[in-house]
């Protein structure tokens, strides 16, 4: 959908101070998003972006700064409006297995839909060109993401239900590193399949003993 009819009108009339219009936030998102599934992140620039939405370069480089942080957010919004009222954290309904399994099984199938598989990459690509948008691109949506399994991976070990020794930081870096491995190796269909093997081996070393409960 080309979004220049409807926000050509908009321009330049907001001016430097003036609240940010979330009309105009929205347009340019998806716009983003539009230009990531076409051309790619290399393919992606601020200028197009503008121009796709209907407005001027500045407008956009007031609201985001670098090409990286418009990525992420653009990204992340997508996935949440993909996942209305739920977000894309594990559930906590008091088993620690079963929420790890419905959290992958959720997961994987948002990071590889066709329609969200570009904008993986993009957050690949951005990361690699440039530490700065890196650091925005873990901010934004890999850190809170990173953090809110380690945080389900924590109440399992207070249920008594994970091992108090289990290095969860390396539970969650391995889970979302095989979703990510699969998207940047072409087999985004075997994601959820291959995932949750490995959660089937992490998930036996990580039940707490007898003794542990």
């Amino acid at each position: 959908m080309h979004l220049a009819s409807t926000m050509g009108a908009m321009g330049e009339v907001r001016r430097r101070g003036r609240p940010r219009s979330a009309t105009a936030d929205r347009a340019i998102l998806e716009a983003t998003r539009e230009l990531l599934v076409e051309n790619g992140y290399a393919g992606l620039s601020m200028e197009g972006v503008a121009a796709r939405t209907g407005v001027g370069k500045p407008t956009v480089y007031r609201r985001w700064p670098s090409k990286g942080a418009l990525v992420a957010e653009a990204v992340n919004h997508g996935f949440l409006a993909a996942t209305p009222g739920r977000g894309v954290d594990p559930p906590d309904t008091g088993d620690i297995e079963a929420d790890i399994r419905q959290w992958l099984r959720g997961y994987a199938a948002l990071a590889a839909d066709p329609r969200h598989t570009p904008l993986v990459l993009a957050l690949t690509a951005a990361a690699a060109e440039n530490p700065q948008d890196a650091e925005v691109l873990y901010q934004q949506l890999t850190g809170p993401r990173h953090e809110a399994l380690v945080e389900r991976l924590r109440r399992g070990v207070d249920a008594g239900q994970v091992r108090a020794d289990a290095d969860l930081d390396a539970v969650a870096d391995a889970v979302t590193g095989a979703l990510l491995y699969q998207l940047l190796t072409g087999n985004a269909a075997a994601s959820e399949r291959r995932a949750a093997a490995l959660v089937d081996i992490l998930l036996g070393g990580l039940r707490a003993g007898p003794g542990e409960a």
